[in-house]
């Protein structure tokens, strides 16, 4: 558990950066322009398992401290991803938000296009996988920087089982 004075977004981006070092996956930070009430830097995280030309791909997304347990606990089952398929999490979508702090509402829009842009460049068939806790402008956003992928939403993920039981059937395994 997070020591008194560490704040629980904190504590869950350690354990989400671990976890991604634990399974050999580079995360990629993307700043935020708030700060936290600590008066440190946040950071919307994201990390990707398979090859960077798949063209299917499950986009799971975490924006809170539950959320961000079923991510961790995905990555330290590993899922085995067939051929041609890409996993990418999102870790604090909104940072701000997580934190606790004034968000800037455009911010998580444009964080999940560029990751949209650089991490599922080639995907035609996409679902959306939230874990837990996700607002209605996900789906709008990728639409816009991928407007010739199906997107499907699939059922919010509670626990790491269901993440993983939700990624194998859109995938078909």
């Amino acid at each position: 558990m997070a020591a008194s004075s560490e704040s629980v977004y904190r504590a869950a981006r350690r354990a989400f950066v671990a976890a991604c070092e634990t399974a050999h996956i580079d995360p990629i930070a993307r700043l935020h322009p708030a700060k936290g009430k600590d008066g440190k830097p946040l950071f919307m995280d994201s990390a990707a398992l398979g090859p960077r030309l798949a063209t299917r791909a499950v986009l799971a997304i975490a924006n809170d401290a539950l959320g961000s347990a079923i991510m961790v606990g995905l990555l330290k089952q590993q899922p085995i991803l067939p051929q041609d398929t890409r996993l990418v999490l999102v870790h604090a979508l909104d940072p701000a938000a997580f934190a606790g702090v004034k968000t800037d509402p455009a911010w998580p829009a444009a964080m999940l296009a560029a990751v949209a842009t650089e991490d599922l460049s080639r995907v035609r068939k996409l679902a959306v996988l939230p874990l837990i806790n996700m607002d209605g402008r996900v789906q709008p956003a990728l639409a816009a920087v991928r407007p010739k992928a199906v997107i499907a939403l699939l059922a919010p993920a509670a626990t790491a089982e269901a993440a993983e039981a939700a990624i194998a059937g859109f995938f078909g395994r």
